[in-house]
């Protein structure tokens, strides 16, 4: 070797070595601090596991039980901490402006809920109730609020905080990439095992869910939920994550370019057989419970969101042809999941009877927004508020807790700008992924599965309220938790 042309050898291996190490082995950290925190993690994943267990925590004391399990964990983190003196792995400079923002709308939600706000901002439901009560000797004096439902909203607002609680948990135990991929590897086996769990009662016990008389749906696959649609959307979400896993195994394989195709061949089938069986049974256990929901939105949001996935693989990627070639076999068990599910998908995307009604309830919420478009109703008081707009012909039996459409229900509670405010935040935490990812050498996987999985969530939103159910809410706001944690490059310091 040349003297001119040692050091040309020694920069790269100088590069190398200014690379961050590896991280350890999970529970065999080299600080105590870091073992805590993959013990916090343990607990979450144990948190997010039971939250669909209680009929889709759909219930007012499964919301108080949820919001006790996440703010303990939360303390807990922040607490560990403050003992060893370690700095929080992503800190909270980084993110002002989603603390910013969310700030505020906390904020707005409580002033919504105060009974001292001026009397021109409250609701004329709250006058109407005190010249009524003042015709009733000894009545109670009503202060009043721009919320028609004060006490709908607490609880509205607990669980957005725990949803937030959750967000920030995943966020910062996420950060660190060993945690990460457990962490994704997780929420894909709570979501097999709900799989398989609705699979098999929906075959041998259609008409039970869990341990009480199914009511609703008894012709559909719905696992420990009460609405199919609303399992769907659960579905879809680790469908997305285990088929953004099993084509992960595939790239980190590292069959290369280089070899003859024989060979790239015979790497690919060795590789799929030996490290991609499971996630190919995760993948095809996941379809087939999709499918058999028979949610015409449900299933139709979770294809694009698989679509979604293999565009952003396709973008990213440098070997192209690699995910294309690995997108063949995942699509080729979406058709024979759908085909398993038979006549029963495709009468209900033949049948349209429902639709004029939902329009017709999403329309009547649009309207009724003009009514108080800059306060809203109150966060969380749909449910008693529109029985005021509903029409005649809205099934008079039928009682309409949910506007069907996310986005409309949020300009009917919270007004036309907090609303947008929080359409803001949630795209700015989605738009922060995106250009995050951009900027790195490797894509992480859970990144790409979050934004999959959004574009999932967020299209059903617009005729469903899947997102307004805990335990989908709780899955997804982790799974985008984490998606960020990873979406900042290895090589730079979040932590300051």
């Amino acid at each position: 070797m040349s003297p001119a042309s040692a050091p040309s050898r020694a920069r790269p291996g100088a590069a190398r070595q200014a690379l961050p190490a590896a991280p350890s082995g999970f529970l065999s950290r080299k600080t105590g601090h870091e073992r805590y925190n993959d013990v916090l993690l343990i607990g979450f994943v144990l948190c997010i596991a039971w939250v669909p267990l209680p009929f889709g925590s759909n219930y007012l004391t499964i919301w108080g039980i949820n919001a006790v399990l996440f703010a303990a964990l939360l303390i807990l983190f922040e607490a560990g901490l403050l003992v060893s003196g370690a700095p929080h792995p992503v800190a909270p400079r980084r993110l002002w402006w989603v603390l910013a923002l969310f700030g505020l709308l906390t904020l707005w939600i409580l002033l919504q809920l105060a009974p001292f706000v001026p009397v021109s901002w409250q609701n004329p439901f709250w006058e109407l109730a005190r010249a009524i009560l003042s015709r009733v000797p000894g009545g109670p004096e009503v202060a009043g609020s721009i919320s028609v439902s004060p006490d709908s909203g607490i609880r509205t607002l607990v669980r957005l905080l725990t949803n937030a609680a959750c967000f920030y948990l995943a966020l910062q135990l996420c950060r660190d990439s060993r945690r990460a991929d457990l962490f994704l590897t997780a929420l894909v086996v709570i979501g097999v095992v709900y799989a398989v769990f609705g699979i098999g009662q929906f075959l041998l016990f259609p008409d039970r869910l869990l341990w009480i008389e199914k009511q609703h749906y008894v012709e559909s696959l719905t696992s420990t939920f009460v609405n199919r649609n609303n399992y769907a959307t659960f579905a879809s979400i680790g469908a997305i994550a285990a088929i953004g896993l099993l084509i992960d195994v595939h790239r980190r394989g590292g069959v290369g370019r280089d070899l003859p195709l024989p060979l790239r061949v015979a790497a690919f089938v060795d590789i799929s057989l030996r490290s991609g069986a499971l996630l190919l049974a995760a993948v095809a256990v996941l379809m087939v419970a999709l499918f058999l929901t028979a949610s015409r939105a449900g299933v139709t949001a979770g294809l694009c969101g698989v679509i979604a996935l293999i565009c952003l693989l396709l973008v990213f990627s440098r070997r192209k042809w690699f995910i294309a070639v690995l997108a063949l076999p995942i699509f080729a068990m979406l058709i024979a999941a759908m085909l398993y599910s038979g006549d029963m998908l495709a009468d209900r995307l033949a049948d349209t009877s429902n639709d004029a009604m939902r329009s017709s309830v999403i329309l009547r919420t649009l309207n009724a927004i003009l009514d108080s478009p800059w306060l809203g109703f109150g966060y969380g008081s749909f449910d008693d508020m529109y029985t005021v707009y509903k029409l005649p012909d809205q099934w008079i039996s039928t009682h309409w807790d949910k506007a069907h459409n996310t986005y409309a229900e949020l300009l009917f509670e919270l007004g036309v700008p907090a609303a947008l405010g929080m359409f803001v935040l949630v795209g700015g935490i989605l738009g922060a992924i995106l250009m995050n990812v951009r900027r790195r050498e490797t894509r992480p996987v859970i990144s790409l599965v979050a934004l999959a999985a959004s574009v999932t969530v967020l299209l059903h939103a617009l005729v469903d309220f899947s997102v307004q159910i805990q335990a989908v809410a709780l899955f997804y706001w982790a799974l985008v938790g984490a998606g960020l944690a990873q979406s900042w490059s290895r090589r730079i310091d979040t932590s300051v």
